[in-house]
Order: structure tokens, then sequence, then C-alpha cells
């Protein structure tokens, strides 16, 4: 948003209020100056579907979220670039989902490091009649392949893969037993663990159609220890 004149920034900065409120209000308690700050580079996805998502969100939940994901705006990784800023912000989709299952009063949880640095708490708890859930929302990201400046889709060509790739298949199921040990350190009683994976494929999987119904079957297969949940959503 920036390096523009004051008429052209005050005119964008308007249809950001208007059109991207939550994604404006994250901008404005970033660091504004920095030329890394993702808002002050060309956004690479469309958003509006980010900003109705964040919309969902009550005001208190809102605040939790965003300060968790201030310090991630304006870090730009080399190969990853901005993914840990929305590694952050997929949590939204764990306070959607239990919405939408109906909780109506949901909050996020203090988070709960252990000595090594790693989180052992949930995301999200939600509450209504005769229910408790927790819920963990994790992110299966894109592989090094795929973002290295060797990729195929860089080069004009991407090739759909027959299948899903062991390594694949063996990042999504260590994921859900990290989400699975976080959940059942959660001290207060629950009647529902849930675990919900935001995955971003490789370009040569996502126009594979196949490949959809496949991981479909995986995630079926997966056993349910402890009596957890398991779902996944598709991002771009």
């Amino acid at each position: 948003m920036n390096d523009k004149p004051d008429s052209n920034l005050q005119n964008e900065a308007e249809n950001w209020l208007s059109h991207f409120p939550r994604l404006f209000d994250l901008y404005q308690h970033s660091d504004k100056s920095n030329p890394q700050n993702y808002f002050n580079v060309e956004c690479p996805l469309p958003l509006s579907k980010e900003e109705e998502r964040f919309a969902r969100l009550d005001s208190k939940s809102w605040k939790i979220l965003r300060k968790k994901a201030v310090p991630y705006i304006s870090l730009d990784d080399p190969l990853r670039h901005y993914q840990q800023l929305w590694n952050t912000l997929d949590e939204a989709r764990g306070y959607v989902f239990l919405a939408d299952q109906g909780y109506e009063r949901i909050e996020f949880i203090e988070p709960i490091t252990s000595k090594k640095g790693g989180q052992q708490s949930p995301d999200l708890v939600g509450h209504k009649a005769r229910s408790t859930a927790i819920l963990e929302v994790k992110t299966v990201n894109e592989s090094n392949e795929n973002l290295g400046p060797n990729a195929e889709w860089r080069h004009g060509a991407i090739q759909v893969k027959s299948d899903l790739s062991p390594e694949f298949k063996g990042k999504l199921v260590s994921t859900i037993e990290q989400a699975r040990n976080q959940l059942n350190s959660h001290l207060h009683p629950s009647d529902r663990k849930i675990v919900l994976l935001a995955v971003r494929l490789d370009y040569g999987q996502k126009t594979g159609g196949h490949l959809y119904e496949e991981l479909e079957s995986f995630m079926a297969s997966l056993p349910r220890k402890d009596g957890i949940e398991i779902y996944h959503q598709i991002t771009l």
C-alpha cells in the first residue's frame, strides 16, 4: 500500500476499509513502513473468501487472532514467503467450523508451550448445550520441491501426479499425531476432540481430480485414536 501518490493511497485505504475491514485492521496493527510487509507487496491471493471467514469471528476472538498474526506480517521467508502468516490465520477456519457445527460460545485457548518450545494446547474450544468441543487447526503446506527454483511449474509445464506420494501421506499422519497430542494435553473435559487440516497441495496435485478422491479415501482410512475426529479442507 506504500509508495503511491497520497490521493491514490487514500482511495486504496478507503477501498480496503470498505471491502476488507478485518484485513485492513490487520495491516493497521502491523509495521506499515516495512517494505517486506505482506500488504506492501502484491498480495498473491484473492482475499474475499478470507475476509468473509475473518468476519465470522467475534470481536474478542479476532483481536486474539490478530495479535498472533501480526509478528508474521513482515516475515518473508526466502522459500515459503508469508506462509507462517497464513498458517496462523488458518486458525479462523477452526472457529468457523465450530460455528457451523452449532457451537455458540467459541474461544481461543491460551497457548501452553513445552520446555522445548512446542505448543502443547489445542487452538479452540466451543460450547453448546450438552457439548464441549476442543479443536486443533493444522496446516499442511506445499513441499520444498514445489516451492523451489527448479519446480516444474516455474518452467511452463505441470505434470499431474498419478498418486499422492508416500512423503505427503506421511506428513499428513505425523501432523495429525501432533494435533492428537495437543488435544489430549487439554485438562478440561470435552466430549469432542477435533483435528481440522488445511491442506495446500503442490501444483501437480491441484489439477488432478483423482488425487482429491485419493486424499478423501486416505483420510477416511486413518485410525481415529482416542475418538478424535479428523476433517480437512483443501485450500489455495
